[in-house]
């Protein structure tokens, strides 16, 4: 799983994998290009998923996250709440 905000971590991520693994990219930061002609040039036949980022529901899975958890909670309003 490669979530880096850093550029050229493609191969540090598929390097690691076994033959017919999967690799999830999950950053802006990531060039699928360095990282298909990467597996390519090293000989890894892996399967790359990308995540974009959005979930059904998110907002409301983020609302219910901070009601229920008041150490969560303590931490939003002590970072944004002035």
């Amino acid at each position: 799983i490669n979530c880096l905000s850093i550029p050229n971590s493609e191969l540090t991520s598929i390097l690691p994998v076994r033959d017919k693994g999967i690799v999830y990219f999950f950053s802006m930061a990531t060039s699928f290009t360095k990282a298909a002609l990467g597996a390519e040039g090293i000989g890894k036949d892996v399967t790359m998923i990308i995540g974009n980022g959005y979930t059904k529901n998110h907002a409301q899975i983020t609302l219910d996250l901070l009601r229920e958890s008041e150490t969560l909670r303590r931490i939003f309003e002590e970072k944004y709440v002035k």
